[in-house]
């Protein structure tokens, strides 16, 4: 990723709809798979690219949670907010094996030239019958100039993301498609934004940019809502896809 979208990340993450959206879906398929393996102590928990730290924050108030994060930018926007994090990446992780009770991986599978030994090295840190939580931006035909300015080597479909998790060992819980309700839109201004010509010299950037607020929250509560919708069922398609899957 561009150092500059850190701070892009850092300014947005507690406000932008996509940020609180996303959120929302993601603790409640986290949630139900620590219920699920639920100890008397308290569940140890890794960040996987934990970014500058939203979501971290979060996962603290859930167990003994850490973040391993490669960027210096990063990691720097982490230690601002006074939480733990240690310089590493993958598919070389800095922790011992069968140490986590589950592991959150935001985005990040799609940065990894070799995705399948990234898959492995988080499975590895896992304790048996741990959980990954990860999500992956999906369809190929949304490529565009957000994903070159996140430094992306792939978008994932929903068969190829489960091809792969399993030859790294997992076992699929769950997996959908979602980010599906505001798909028609993402796609719009994706599409939108090949037609236009992008001068030579131009740095690429994210499609990142707070909308007014009315627009914001209620971006922010439709695609919320989504966590409901796959309490019950899997969505057949969507801009980002979702894992819940077993070590």
């Amino acid at each position: 990723m561009q150092s500059h979208e850190y701070q892009v990340m850092f300014d947005a993450e507690e406000r932008h709809f996509w940020f609180r959206g996303s959120r929302r879906v993601i603790f409640s398929w986290l949630d139900r798979a620590l219920a699920e393996i639920a100890t008397e102590k308290r569940s140890r928990i890794i960040d996987v690219g934990a970014g500058t730290g939203g979501v971290l924050a979060n996962l603290c108030e859930r167990g003994d949670a850490w973040g391993v994060e490669w960027s210096a930018e990063g990691a720097a926007f982490i230690r601002s907010r006074q939480l733990p994090v240690m310089r590493g990446g993958l598919p070389h992780l800095p922790l011992a094996s069968d140490r986590f009770d589950a592991a959150v991986s935001l985005d990040v599978f799609e940065h990894v030239a070799d995705d399948i030994a990234a898959m492995a090295d988080v499975r590895r840190v896992l304790r048996p019958g741990g959980r990954l939580i990860a999500t992956v931006p999906a369809l190929r035909w949304l490529w565009s100039e957000h994903d070159e300015a996140l430094h992306h080597h792939r978008r994932y479909h929903l068969a190829e993301f489960r091809c792969r998790l399993e030859a790294a060992g997992f076992r699929i819980r769950r997996l959908s498609y979602y980010n599906s309700l505001l798909l028609p839109p993402i796609a719009a201004v994706r599409l939108l934004g090949k037609l236009r010509s992008r001068p030579e010299s131009s740095q690429a950037s994210s499609d990142v940019s707070l909308p007014p607020a009315p627009l914001n929250s209620a971006l922010a509560a439709l695609f919320g809502a989504e966590a409901h919708l796959l309490a019950h069922m899997r969505l057949p398609i969507g801009a980002s896809l979702i894992v819940d899957a077993e070590a």
